[in-house]
């Protein structure tokens, strides 16, 4: 039997145990794949044994078993989706309105509550520090690299952004000391961004990743990792939510580099607000 289904109607008599079990996979499904049994156990705040039970009781002989059913109901429906499943065509706007504002709130919330104390100022004080910024993404994220670009070079630093990954591996064969890298990547797995990141490295460029994949952070060739919470299925690739944690992130990292040079970064921007003013007004 299916497993999603039974998490809202269960063939059996579910115990409290249960209960909280259905709950945590209501809430958490996407995260038990990769869950062992006594974390799932110490999540719910019950038993190995309790949990073993119940997925016998899900129609399962084991927790393996259970698991790997588990993660291909959820690619097969995260295939039937290009947009949040909590969404219905019969709804309002207003109605799609509000969830999405929801779900995008709680992307911001959960992104700062998992931001390591300290990071957005060791990483800002590293940008003061390099002689030219480097701002490299594929697919959407490079819409996130380029617009990122665009805001250090408004306050004056030397600022690159790269979305072509023959641009970008050419540019980091020829990084050097005092070269900063910022690479944004939703996934963290692509290998012509990581490979990009280990040559900028390799050249002695300081390397930060932007991801919602922390793993990819403990790359020997990531000197540090901003983190940011946003989760998507292969056909919601570039949906808002990725986006806006995107943006967020490299506001308040931008946000934190205007603070430390508050006086120059206003002069910059006043004089290249000035220099393409003049420039429509010869158009």
């Amino acid at each position: 039997m299916k497993i999603l289904p039974q998490i809202e109607a269960p063939g059996f008599r579910p115990s409290k145990s249960d209960q909280r079990l259905l709950g945590y996979l209501r809430e958490y499904a996407r995260e038990v794949p990769n869950m062992s049994i006594s974390q799932l156990a110490e999540a719910c705040e019950t038993g190995e044994a309790t949990v073993t039970r119940f997925v016998k009781k899900m129609g399962y002989g084991s927790m393996q078993q259970f698991k790997v059913a588990l993660a291909a109901e959820l690619t097969e429906n995260s295939r039937s989706y290009i947009i949040s499943r909590d969404i219905t065509a019969e709804e309002s706007a207003l109605v799609t309105w509000r969830k999405l504002l929801e779900v995008n709130i709680s992307t911001l919330e959960r992104t700062l509550a998992n931001l390591p104390e300290g990071l957005i100022e060791s990483c800002a004080k590293r940008i003061l520090q390099a002689q030219r910024l480097l701002f490299v993404g594929l697919g959407n994220s490079g819409f996130t690299a380029r617009d990122s670009a665009y805001k250090f070079c408004r306050i004056g630093l030397d600022s690159v952004g790269l979305d072509n990954s023959h641009d970008m591996l050419m540019m980091a064969a020829l990084a050097k000391p005092g070269d900063l890298m910022l690479a944004v990547s939703q996934s963290g797995k692509s290998p012509e961004l990581m490979h990009t990141l280990k040559l900028a490295h390799e050249g002695g460029a300081y390397c930060i990743l932007v991801t919602a994949n922390s793993d990819a952070g403990l790359a020997g060739y990531v000197d540090a990792c901003i983190p940011y919470v946003a989760k998507e299925s292969l056909l919601e690739t570039g949906s808002i939510m990725a986006k806006l944690a995107q943006f967020f992130v490299m506001d308040v990292l931008y946000t934190q580099v205007v603070k430390n040079m508050p006086k120059e970064a206003l002069n910059n921007k006043k004089r290249t607000a000035e220099a393409v003013r003049i420039l429509s007004e010869v158009e």
